[in-house]
């Protein structure tokens, strides 16, 4: 499969790259990669440069301040072996080989990944930069009617235009609602007052999911006594509990949205 993307992003044509091929050697050299982050890059049948978005390409400002500098957004095309689906880890590997704010479009057979890095400069290291935050929307087909309305939203000019911070922010918070979607059923919206709340949620959400996780990856273990994977069962349970009471607020305030 390959995805049309500007279908998707409507990038102004200035902003557009032509999808040059970008060596993974290269960047595996310049980015001083490990041999295991060379065996995820590895799982990258393609990667090329999609688009940038800066001043010059699409008249959004760039953004300066004592904790970030940031001249330009690089948007990249992943395409994958088709062999495995670990977006995260792949994503944290090509985000850090590069200095920009990155948008990586994944496209692995018939499903696709978003994910976005925002980063800040370095305390440590003079002109580097650090990644402060990076958020995915996990795997999805682009015809899954749930996802239609993440879609829509990232046509270029809902963004904000007064910077490039603003325009990643929201883009990397669009996307981390897109996370949401197979738990709750449906694209999540809120009221601008009550973005902290669900971002709060959406965390904690995160964090109980890599507990359960972790959890059912342990009762696998077949040297484990009984009484221990009684007790492992018991914690499940009392992790999905509190997963559904999230779920069910998060659900609640999206509500308000619509009510409004």
């Amino acid at each position: 499969m390959s995805v049309e993307w500007n279908r998707i992003f409507e990038l102004p044509p200035a902003a557009l790259a032509g999808d040059r091929r970008i060596p993974k050697t290269v960047v595996a050299r310049q980015a001083e990669l490990t041999k295991r982050e060379q065996k995820t890059l590895d799982k990258v049948k393609r990667l090329s440069h999609f688009a940038t978005v800066q001043k010059s390409t699409t008249r959004i400002l760039p953004y300066a301040d004592d904790v970030r500098d940031i001249q330009s957004i690089v948007f990249l095309r992943c395409e994958l072996t088709g062999q495995s689906a670990a977006y995260t880890e792949m994503a944290h590997v090509i985000h850090a080989c590069f200095p920009n704010p990155t948008v990586l479009l994944f496209e692995n057979n018939n499903e696709v990944c978003l994910s976005c890095s925002i980063v800040r400069m370095s305390q440590s290291e003079l002109g580097a930069t650090v990644i402060e935050e990076v958020n995915a929307t996990g795997g999805f087909h682009l015809e899954d009617a749930r996802f239609a309305p993440l879609v829509t939203e990232l046509a270029f000019e809902s963004f904000p235009q007064n910077n490039l911070y603003a325009f990643v922010r929201e883009l990397s918070w669009r996307l981390r609602l897109g996370r949401l979607v197979g738990a709750l059923g449906f694209y999540p919206t809120c009221r601008p007052a009550d973005r902290e709340r669900l971002l709060e949620l959406s965390a904690k959400r995160d964090t109980l999911v890599s507990e359960r996780n972790g959890i059912a990856e342990r009762r696998r273990d077949r040297e484990l006594a009984l009484n221990e994977t009684a007790k492992l069962r018991i914690q499940q349970r009392e992790i999905e509990k509190r997963i559904e009471h999230l779920i069910e607020e998060i659900s609640n305030i999206c509500k308000r949205q619509e009510i409004q």
